[in-house]
């Protein structure tokens, strides 16, 4: 069996089915096993026992593994130390041995008790993302989509105001958007790459007017686009493509990466294209800046921090938590007016002027009014009741 095969087999086997997630837990394997310099093939060898010890013929075979437990608990070691020199990140190296523990543990079943494993927890517990987090606000989102075309606006606002995947958004078609109601309503059926979404449930989410006028601008020419895609493309497209936004992920990430270049948030250098032989612009692979700015994932944590409402915006980004049962029970239009008192706070190049205690300074208003006229009134009845006893006397 060739090892790409025993991969395919144990990734069948676990269910990992998201091309992405498959690429990266082979990634992981291979790596691990050039590292031990060990065939994976032969890694796991076994004996198949069929006759007791009186050599009686057992019911069923009895599958008993020859390894010594030891021998993968000093592989693991010294692959980690290894790439811990390196200064691998403690996030990266959970994930890189996560891959490797479901692999092992899917060849032989007693590798799920290595002490490796606990210790490796311990090891790495608390870690997180080693790159600096990049935190944009509404003002800097706006430097950057200026940069843009109405494809770039439509993509990166409906991101922007609805926090959602961007794996998710590019799946889109346009029967998936309500433009008719207020505020536009989205159904999230499933990512690019995955059937479903990836908590395995539909969700909905909602958009701000502004990036529904840029989603309608977009259409108008969406399909000019796709028929230029088709014809200069040197990979094939289809020329059918129901999506809103006919792109691939990585087109969608160069198209980001362009916009940061342009806004100049980004450190450039030129490098020579290995197809022209042109110099062409990329963002500097040893840019010390804010590595997550780089992504448009970065859209998402800005939804997350700036709607005013983190329960609301949990649930609205398909977050699969608990809170999902509360606003599961709310009917959508409640949902959509409470998206719409937040809204603004996720609008990034309209403004509208701070009516925050407008409804309170009109009714002080109204009060007051109110006082002044039933004080008018006394005095009117006051008057005639006076005109009315200066007449009765006269008589």
């Amino acid at each position: 069996m060739e090892k790409e095969d025993l991969i395919k087999k144990f990734l069948d086997k676990r269910l990992r089915t998201v091309p992405s997630t498959r690429k990266c837990y082979r990634v992981n394997i291979e790596n691990y096993f050039r590292r031990i310099k060990k065939d994976m093939e032969t890694y796991f060898p076994f004996k198949t026992i069929t006759e007791d010890d009186k050599g009686k013929t057992l019911d069923e075979p009895i599958i008993v593994f020859t390894t010594p437990l030891k021998t993968y608990e000093d592989d693991l070691q010294e692959v980690y130390t290894i790439i811990q020199k390196e200064g691998k990140p403690d996030l990266s190296i959970r994930t890189y041995f996560n891959a490797v523990k479901q692999f092992m543990i899917t060849n032989d079943k007693r590798l799920k008790d290595l002490d490796f494993w606990e210790n490796l927890k311990g090891a790495t517990a608390g870690a997180e993302p080693e790159s600096d987090e990049a935190i944009l606000n509404a003002a800097d989102i706006k430097g950057i989509l200026s940069h843009g075309n109405a494809c770039s606006r439509a993509l990166f606002l409906i991101l922007a105001s609805s926090g959602r995947r961007i794996s998710e958004i590019l799946a889109l078609t346009p029967d998936d958007i309500n433009t008719k109601v207020s505020p536009t309503t989205i159904n999230i059926r499933k990512g690019l790459d995955r059937k479903s979404t990836k908590t395995k449930k539909k969700t909905l989410c909602y958009i701000t007017d502004e990036a529904t006028t840029a989603y309608n601008i977009w259409m108008k020419e969406r399909d000019e686009y796709l028929l230029t895609a088709v014809k200069r493309g040197s990979n094939p497209k289809d020329p059918n493509d129901p999506r809103v936004f006919p792109m691939s992920y990585h087109n969608a990430l160069l198209i980001w990466r362009t916009l940061l270049m342009r806004a100049g948030l980004v450190e450039i250098e030129r490098i020579k294209d290995k197809w022209t032989g042109k110099l062409k612009k990329q963002i500097k692979r040893e840019h010390k800046g804010e590595r997550t700015l780089q992504h448009p994932h970065c859209l998402r944590k800005f939804y997350r921090s700036y709607l005013g409402d983190a329960d609301l915006s949990e649930y609205l980004m398909g977050h699969s938590t608990v809170l999902q049962r509360t606003y599961r029970m709310m009917k959508p239009e409640d949902l959509a007016a409470k998206y719409l008192k937040f809204m603004q706070n996720v609008t990034i190049f309209e403004s509208t002027p701070d009516l925050s205690g407008i409804n309170e300074e009109l009714k002080a208003l109204k009060d007051d009014m109110e006082k002044k006229d039933k004080q008018i009134n006394e005095m009117g009845n006051q008057i005639l009741l006076l005109l009315s006893k200066k007449e009765t006397q006269r008589k």
